[in-house]
């Protein structure tokens, strides 16, 4: 794949139609920015929910403005559903109470939210998928398989029309007794089926040292297109995902955004993996999740 950087998100949504964005939870004054951006840059057309928002001076639409950030969420869930607004931004911490909510609602063929951390990745400054990185604690095999198919499309509105999957366990040999490597090596025979589409590979087991570079790989046996052109990693569990997501935002500070699939109603929320300039990122991001238009 070619470069593609991740401020590239912002440029690919300028070229969609306004959405309408209702905004609803706790005050957030980094989101209500983002929005106003979003706003500015012609994708996002914000609608606040709640009176949390009366704080607001601009003369921006406030629609249940007796509403408490709790009460102001179900209204803006409603408020999508019935096609009063296209995305929901959530500013409020993420709660299950949340999820269940917007997974109530589902429209979405799959039954597995996942969350998917987005960034360039440094050797090659190409965009990369980690995912679960928030949402799934241990995710069976049957988890496993909702989250590709969740993942494929966010690749694909990202110019990743061929993704290749890596699936992580920390061995690249299978090992009955490990249970990602067995997870991984079912992932991988469904895809040489074409059970996930004919233009997506996904290889496992693979320990990061062989996900990341085709040499090793080849030295340990390993022979796939997939091995140092990954373009998602799939992580065995919500810990390894979640940590190696910090390792780079914290350590490296690498600029991650994100975004959550499988729900019923397109909604952006924010991980604690990202700091607030991620916002705009999310929001653009959910705007190309959006059915062309």
């Amino acid at each position: 794949m070619e470069s593609f950087h991740i401020k590239n998100i912002l440029k690919l949504a300028q070229r969609k139609k306004r959405k309408r964005i209702i905004v609803a939870g706790n005050y957030n004054s980094a989101t209500v920015d983002a929005v106003l951006q979003s706003q500015k840059m012609g994708f996002g057309d914000p609608i606040f929910c709640g009176k949390e928002f009366l704080v607001l001076k601009t003369k921006e639409t406030i629609v249940f403005d007796n509403c408490d950030a709790a009460c102001a969420l179900e209204k803006a869930v409603d408020m999508v559903n019935n096609n009063e607004a296209d995305i929901l931004l959530n500013t409020s911490p993420l709660t299950s109470k949340f999820l269940q909510l917007v997974a109530g609602t589902n429209n979405s063929n799959s039954q597995v939210m996942n969350y998917i951390s987005i960034f360039s990745a440094p050797k090659e400054h190409r965009l990369t998928l980690f995912t679960d990185t928030l949402i799934n604690p241990d995710p069976g095999i049957k988890g496993k398989i909702e989250i590709i198919n969740n993942s494929i499309p966010v690749a694909s509105i990202l110019g990743i029309k061929n993704p290749n999957i890596a699936a992580l366990a920390p061995v690249e040999f299978v090992n009955p007794a490990i249970r990602s490597t067995m997870d991984a090596a079912i992932l991988s025979k469904m895809s040489q089926r074409s059970q996930f589409g004919k233009n997506v590979a996904v290889e496992g087991p693979l320990a990061m040292d062989n996900a990341e570079s085709a040499i090793a790989a080849k030295q340990k046996g390993v022979e796939s297109i997939v091995p140092g052109n990954v373009d998602i990693y799939l992580f065995p569990d919500v810990e390894s995902a979640n940590i190696t997501a910090q390792f780079l935002s914290f350590v490296f500070q690498v600029k991650l955004c994100g975004i959550l699939t499988g729900t019923g109603i397109p909604v952006i929320i924010q991980s604690s993996l990202e700091q607030n300039n991620s916002w705009i990122y999310n929001i653009a991001l959910s705007v190309l999740m959006l059915k062309a238009d």
